[in-house]
């Protein structure tokens, strides 16, 4: 009988999309984002992307949250190497930073957005490392002032090339809680 493993929609989205598991969505996202993006909190939320017209694309995430603070959260695991997946991954921020602001509602009320894509497939393969982090900057002199806008990517194939490393081998790789995470997604 095959395990079970994060890396299928289903089991990911019991295992860190439902209520009695919040602890571990919270360990997840603390994990990958960075110090000041830590939450104490989250509140999972509707997974369906709102449609303004019925010819609109329906969009549904894997994991929809939102912190205590008002940031919001979008958690994807995807399996096959999916074609234009930046174009995705932008389009389901989009939607998550878009449909906090109801009408005649001022843009101060808009919180930073933040996608989170675990891939099972390399996105990136000028990259090296497994974990990126994507922000808009000025091209020039790197000035960072659209904050709203965050993306990362985990790309599994990169996280662990050589399936048939030891326990010790594996251990003496973690460094971080996301290291750790990373290992529940490791085919056994």
């Amino acid at each position: 009988m095959e395990k079970l493993t994060p890396r299928v929609d289903i089991v990911f989205k019991k295992l860190f999309g439902v209520e009695e598991n919040k602890d571990l969505l919270i360990s997840l996202i603390n994990a990958i984002v960075q110090e000041e993006d830590q939450v104490a909190d989250i509140t999972l939320l509707n997974p369906y992307n709102h449609r303004n017209f019925r010819q609109d694309k329906l969009s549904i995430l894997d994991i929809k949250a939102e912190s205590c603070t008002g940031k919001r959260f979008n958690i994807e695991i995807q399996i096959t190497d999916a074609k234009d997946y930046d174009k995705r991954a932008l389009y389901y921020w989009a939607k998550l930073y878009t449909e906090q602001l109801e009408i005649s509602r001022s843009y101060d009320i808009l919180s930073k957005a933040i996608g989170i894509h675990i891939l099972n497939f390399t996105s990136i393969p000028t990259s090296e490392k497994y974990h990126n982090i994507f922000h808009i900057k000025e091209i020039d002199n790197n000035i960072h002032y659209f904050k709203d806008l965050e993306l990362h990517t985990i790309e599994l194939k990169k996280f662990i090339s050589d399936k048939d490393s030891t326990l010790s081998d594996i251990v003496s790789k973690v460094s971080s809680g996301l290291d750790q995470m990373g290992y529940l997604f490791i085919p056994s």
